[in-house]
């Protein structure tokens, strides 16, 4: 690689991309990467459910999937290129080196008469591997009769929907204990309820610039409730149950069921750690709509919360 394209790529990690912010009730929405991770954009704009816009950001069950770290965004028509490289070329800039690559590249046309539209490398500079901002350059031009170079990802409806993914944030288990936390009983089961229905969670992401009209919606859907429990007293120590569809929640009670976790010891003057994770089925659709139909299915993604829980033995008198 050449010493340019190392400077190119240095334009867009130095961060030329700038995102904005804008918030609506009762869908939150916003532009730009967000707190949760993302690269900065200044054209793609977040919806956000209730749940969705806070708790804790969803993680992934699939350890190895991520969305990927750089891609193009459309940013500029060829004149507005131009000005915008005339304006930042100034000496000893990488600006300046990118002005001059460009405007002998295009022969100082930068693609003015044909149709399309520059686009922009966007970088998560959250990722831990930022090697194609390396590899790739910082414009491309991209039309009808110039299509993105093999291998290169552009926003695309799937690409926003992964964007989507990141961003939702997901609330902890609202898991009630019967008996509470504070007073388990050795030998007697765990009883779980939740304290309120879950709702769905979803993040919409679309951009509507420069003729480029996309949206996806990623929907987190609560499936499934696991407790496990931190501790070689507990028998079982670990139970997993499947929500049920409540109105337009979910809800769970293992009253019935046929798995209960069961401390057999105390806990004497301390705690056991009890875990409550919830599983999240999540898909996307290629719209705005969040009650549009899914297309493709996402990873799984997950939220928890540690609970800890005060076991006591009751002392039964024999005579």
């Amino acid at each position: 690689m050449s010493a340019l394209s190392l400077r190119r790529a240095g334009v867009i990690a130095a961060g030329l991309v700038v995102a904005t912010g804008l918030g609506a009730a009762p869908a939150a929405a916003d532009y730009g990467g967000g707190s949760s991770g993302g690269g900065a954009s200044a054209y793609v704009s977040y919806e956000y459910s209730h749940p969705g816009s806070s708790g804790t950001p969803m993680t992934s069950t699939d350890v190895d999937w991520s969305p990927p770290t750089c891609w193009y965004e459309p940013a500029y028509k060829p004149k507005e290129f131009e000005e915008y490289l005339r304006k930042h070329n100034y000496q000893g800039s990488a600006g300046a080196d990118l002005y001059e690559q460009y405007f002998n590249e295009t022969d100082g046309k930068y693609h003015q008469g044909d149709e399309g539209a520059w686009w922009e490398l966007v970088v998560d500079l959250d990722k831990e591997d930022l090697s194609c901002a390396q590899e790739y350059d910082a414009y491309e031009f991209i039309g009808p009769d110039f299509p993105p170079p093999p291998g290169v990802e552009v926003l695309d409806p799937e690409m926003l929907a992964m964007l989507a993914y990141e961003r939702i944030k997901l609330p902890t288990p609202p898991v009630d204990l019967k008996p509470g936390a504070d007073r388990q009983i050795v030998n007697l089961e765990t009883l779980a309820t939740f304290g309120q229905d879950l709702e769905p969670a979803w993040v919409t992401a679309q951009i509507d610039h420069l003729g480029v009209q996309l949206a996806a919606t990623t929907v987190a859907t609560p499936s499934r409730l696991t407790l496990s429990a931190d501790s070689a007293h507990a028998d079982p120590a670990e139970c997993s149950y499947d929500l049920v569809a409540s109105g337009g929640g979910y809800t769970v009670d293992t009253e019935d069921a046929a798995c209960n976790v069961t401390y057999r010891k105390s806990s004497g003057d301390g705690t056991y750690d009890l875990q409550a994770s919830l599983t999240w089925e999540v898909a996307w659709n290629p719209s705005a709509d969040p009650a549009g139909t899914p297309t493709t299915a996402l990873p799984d993604g997950q939220s928890s919360d540690d609970i800890p829980v005060t076991v006591k033995e009751i002392q039964t008198v024999v005579r």
